[in-house]
């Protein structure tokens, strides 16, 4: 059995590998012993507090001798990410100065199936879909692409990966998909960004992007999996680009503290002790997943719409949008803010802000389908 982890030995693996990662040679750990003892000894108890719980969550892992320490470090990357983004969330709300503005500000809501190894913790991603919207309009523009891994074969992982495709999003690793890796990387951060890329910029890691709100809490998918296979995708497209840069563009934001900070600005307090059954976050989110029409093209054929990206950030946005109208009267589009029900029993969103929008000019069924 492996020996424990204490919270001070942590601390010590994640100096190391902050050298490692900077290219330089990295200290014995009884060298870092002695010079960070020091720093430790002084460190208040918060501080310390999320090495102990990342010791604690190493030894209650199936982590063996010979894995690396990394997963202490990855671990707490992510949540130091996770606290600083609910930090600059709550403050970029702060300083929408009415409910006019907020209504007119854009968001980007983001979803990614991955072709995933998680014993390895490998992921790459196999479908990226992201809409822009706002409360006042709704949907305005959507990206959506399913990847190949024929470039950038992981041998050894091929049973696994495949069961995770089979049970989460049904993306076969091995069919052909497009593998142009780095003309879909660019094509992703042109539309994040509304504009053409800087390439000096991109190589250098200094590209500031917004912040892409994705589902905190799914099941075979969560930030953290969206992050790293955003990484990959970035270090595999260009793979002269040092990996610090790769992990700097991206910033994930949740998209549970999205809403409620909309709710919050509002005045619509989501208090979770005062939920009825059925609305807590997760709930109002993850409604109705389901309608032909609302997934892309691969995933409608196949009848398996609610597995796919595209549909995911739609109805996120649809749901957001939906429950916002119950306290507010927000005045809501169909085919922009949620979708609206053809006479063939499929759904319907309008992709593109320059099409008509009322279900007269595009000669639509008038039902829509309200959650």
């Amino acid at each position: 059995m492996a020996p424990k982890k204490t919270a001070f030995f942590t601390f010590l693996a994640c100096y190391r590998d902050d050298e490692i990662k900077s290219g330089r040679k990295p200290s014995s750990y009884n060298q870092l012993r002695i010079k960070l003892l020091p720093i430790w000894n002084i460190m208040s108890d918060d501080e310390k507090y999320k090495y102990k719980d990342l010791a604690l969550k190493y030894n209650n892992s199936n982590c063996t001798p010979k894995q690396p320490i990394k997963q202490i470090t990855d671990q707490l990357k992510y949540s130091n990410d996770f606290w600083n983004m609910k930090k600059y969330v709550a403050e970029m709300f702060e300083n929408i100065p009415n409910n006019q503005e907020l209504l007119n500000k854009k968001f980007i809501l983001l979803h990614i199936n991955c072709h995933s190894h998680a014993g390895e913790q490998y992921y790459f991603p196999a479908e990226i879909a992201a809409i822009e919207f706002n409360l006042k309009n709704g949907l305005s523009r959507t990206y959506h692409q399913i990847i190949g891994i024929s470039k950038n074969y992981p041998r050894g992982f091929s049973g696994s990966m495949r069961e995770f495709s089979d049970k989460f999003h049904h993306i076969n690793c091995w069919d052909d998909h497009p593998d142009d890796y780095q003309d879909i990387f660019l094509e992703f951060l042109t539309f994040i960004k509304g504009g053409i890329i800087n390439h000096t910029d991109l190589k250098k890691g200094t590209l500031d992007l917004p912040y892409l709100y994705t589902i905190q809490s799914e099941i075979g998918t969560n930030m953290m999996k969206t992050n790293s296979s955003l990484e990959k995708l970035y270090s595999t497209a260009f793979p002269e680009v040092y990996a610090e840069h790769c992990k700097s563009i991206f910033k994930i934001g949740s998209i549970e503290q999205l809403l409620l900070e909309i709710k919050k600005k509002m005045n619509l307090h989501l208090d979770h002790q005062h939920l009825r059954p059925g609305m807590s976050v997760c709930d109002i989110l993850e409604h109705d997943f389901y309608g032909l029409g609302l997934g892309c093209m691969y995933h409608d054929l196949r009848d398996i719409s609610f597995k796919c990206s595209k549909a995911r950030v739609i109805q996120w946005m649809s749901n957001i949008c939906i429950h916002i109208n119950m306290y507010t009267g927000l005045n809501l589009i169909p085919g922009k803010h949620m979708a609206t029900q053809l006479k063939d029993g499929s759904k319907l969103i309008i992709e593109n802000e320059h099409l008509p929008l009322t279900a007269t000019e595009l000669k639509l069924s008038k039902t829509t389908d309200f959650p």
